[in-house]
């Protein structure tokens, strides 16, 4: 059975339903029920619950873990530190460590691309580049990986992750740039955005996302720790908006003098290189048709 917590949220919601698609055995958890059907069993668990974390893993044959359960700091949270990080350190933690003593085959933890904060140059980023983040949901994760690496090396937990950058798409509910834009355009209300071309956007489609969950879980070996993930392109505002504009042509936008909304960080591009090699990963969806099919959901909704 797979384990695939967070199935309310973004990623870990299509995930659960991909894999209970292919045939696959799936229990789902969240602390929140999900707001869109599952095709597998859920149950509702608060990750910093040990009792219910522990019985979750007695009640159930758990062989595989696929770890997406955390708070979006920022965007979810921005004035509750505490929760960010008992969520996603705490949870980590009991999470580890009843998949430990299950002797799970497969642990897969979701982290950000966040870790890696500003970044000096515009040289490609690799999985060994320092983590320099300094907002709290960040620093969450850098310490959600640090769970990981320990469990992994004192005690063999076969423990890896995926650094994903920016998802977008459809199941997207918490404000994102794109999303901002598409409100935009549905309102009629044209938007500026800055012409600054240092923070960069990396934008990874929520399908591709998913396609690389599902390749973490069904590739043989997977040698390295950490893998980054994203759609393969690093755009500033302008280029954005240039292509959401040929995908929605009621979007009224343009750059100007007005501050950079550039949360990925200061940094260059990200290299994909090992999950390329190691999980033959490769984004499939490029932004304009993915703002299309945001934009078609969303219009569906």
């Amino acid at each position: 059975m797979i384990l695939v917590t967070g199935a309310a949220g973004l990623v870990g919601h299509p995930v659960a339903n991909r894999l209970a698609r292919a045939g696959m055995t799936v229990i789902a958890t969240d602390a929140r029920v999900p707001d869109r059907p599952l095709d597998c069993p859920f149950v509702e668990v608060d990750l910093r619950d040990s009792a219910s974390v522990f019985s979750l893993f007695e009640r159930h044959d758990i062989i595989e873990v696929v770890h997406g359960g955390a708070i979006s700091g920022g965007l979810v949270a921005p004035n509750d530190p505490l929760l960010v990080m008992s969520v996603n350190v705490t949870g980590t933690i009991l999470m580890a460590e009843a998949a430990r003593l299950a002797k799970v085959k497969r642990f897969v933890g979701l982290s950000s691309i966040g870790v890696y904060g500003d970044q000096p140059g515009t040289g490609p980023v690799s999985e060994t580049a320092r983590c320099l983040a300094t907002d709290v949901y960040s620093c969450s994760k850098i310490a959600m990986e640090a769970v990981l690496y320990g469990y992994r090396e004192s005690f063999g937990l076969p423990a890896f992750l995926l650094r994903m950058s920016s998802i977008f798409g459809p199941g997207r509910r918490t404000p994102c740039f794109i999303r901002g834009l598409l409100e935009a355009a549905d309102a009629g209300r044209a938007v500026t955005v800055s012409a600054d071309t240092d923070h960069r956007r990396q934008f990874l489609f929520i399908d591709d996302a998913v396609e690389a969950v599902w390749l973490a879980l069904t590739t043989p070996d997977v040698p390295e720790f950490t893998y980054n993930i994203t759609g393969g392109t690093w755009l500033t505002e302008g280029e954005v908006i240039a292509a959401a504009m040929r995908a929605v042509p009621a979007l009224q936008a343009n750059t100007g003098d007005v501050p950079p909304l550039g949360l990925d960080g200061q940094m260059g591009p990200l290299d994909i290189t090992l999950a390329a090699r190691d999980l033959g990963y490769a984004p499939r969806t490029g932004i304009e048709e993915g703002i299309a099919q945001y934009a078609a959901w969303r219009a569906a909704q």
